[in-house]
């Protein structure tokens, strides 16, 4: 068995003094904590501690006070030590992404769609992979271990870089949404046909949810109690998606344009399915995105419109999300895991990459595309 999880803050992550409490940023959020003035002192204490680079994980006040971050994505989790008694290691194999050199060679080798050229399609991609392995390795290594390491500090490794790497994409998430807005002052009647489209990847992928999550309750056993309960909260969400289109166009879904991102990102997720739960889990937390806004970004677009009505199916599913905390349920997955081999570590950091680059992609392709 392994022990209890311990954490220190991402390279990326700051813990600051302010006159009302604490402000913690990386990246990718800004979190303010209000603390009660009798605490301010030895909370400040606490984060001069933490500044000065001492052994945050054996210290347990740190700990403690840590532990109150640990559902934000600002928290490396060490690798812990083996407790008593011992498990099977969690091992998986995926040749078809192990083989391919870099995220274009693994996609054709994927791709069942004969309409989509990988290489056209994708032509930004790199040739080779770049996200490091052995960095991730590293940092998950359970110590005394041999080989073996932490499920939950590999998950959260991985969630540091892909959390790196959307905020360098997203300008042209906000270029984006800036033309969308343009076009709804100039010309509304392309504006909704440009929010289908976008709304159409979201009914995509909530309409082949169970063609991802029924092979994972299949195969990843480890965590197939834990999927099926996550179905249940996942069926017929394809309709709320739809109801707010069918507001915007009266196009029938066959003709729904679906981008070569969506639809290879969907076919990732399939395969991470069959071949490894850790992988699997990554995956999951990048569909469900880290931390909500108080409301759905394209319906508070919507509002602003002509049809305000067509933000209600798209907000109803945003809010049934986030009522739900679907962010945190990839851990539930990764928690159910015993230590992972170093193979697993490999693959489970290549479904990310690719995963991640055809999810950051989506907004590049609608600028190619429609702008």
């Amino acid at each position: 068995m392994l022990e209890e999880t311990r954490f220190v803050p991402y390279k990326q992550t700051a813990f600051a003094a302010t006159e009302t409490g604490i402000n913690v940023t990386a990246p990718w959020l800004s979190l303010d904590v209000d603390v009660d003035d009798e605490q301010k002192i030895a909370v400040k204490r606490l984060l001069d501690r933490i500044a000065s680079g001492v052994e945050l994980s054996s210290d347990a006040e740190i700990q403690n006070f840590l532990a109150f971050f640990a559902d934000y994505p600002v928290l490396h989790a060490a690798p812990r030590a083996f407790g008593s008694g011992g498990s099977i290691p969690y091992s998986s194999d995926a040749p078809e992404l192990m083989r391919a050199k870099g995220p274009k060679q693994f996609l054709e080798a994927l791709n069942p769609f004969p309409d989509i050229d990988i290489y056209d399609a994708f032509s930004y991609f790199p040739d080779t992979w770049e996200w490091n392995v052995d960095e991730i390795a590293a940092e998950s290594r359970i110590a005394g271990s041999g080989t073996l390491f932490d499920p939950i500090s590999v998950y959260t490794a991985i969630r540091a870089r892909r959390l790196q790497f959307q905020i360098e994409q997203s300008k042209f998430a906000h270029e984006l949404l800036e033309n969308i807005e343009a076009l709804r002052e100039r010309d509304e009647s392309r504006f909704f046909h440009l929010l289908a489209i976008v709304l159409s990847q979201q009914f995509y992928v909530t309409r082949e949810c169970c063609s991802c999550l029924d092979p994972a309750i299949e195969h990843l056993s480890v965590i197939s109690d834990q999927i099926r309960a996550y179905k249940e909260e996942e069926v017929h969400h394809d309709r709320l998606i739809l109801a707010s289109i069918r507001e915007l166009t009266d196009q029938p879904e066959t003709e729904f344009t679906f981008t070569p991102d969506t639809k290879l990102g969907i076919e990732v997720i399939k395969y991470a399915a069959k071949t490894c739960a850790l992988g699997f889990s990554a995956l999951v937390s990048i569909m469900e995105g880290t931390a909500y806004p108080a409301s759905d970004p394209v319906g508070d677009i919507l509002v602003k419109s002509s049809k305000p009505s067509a933000r209600i199916g798209v907000e109803a599913h945003f809010q049934i999300n986030k009522r739900g905390n679907h962010t945190a349920i990839p851990e539930t997955f990764v928690r159910q895991l015993p230590p992972v081999t170093e193979n697993t570590v490999a693959i489970a950091t290549r479904l990310a990459e690719v995963a991640i680059r055809l999810d950051s992609g989506l907004a590049q392709s609608v600028l190619r595309d429609h702008f």
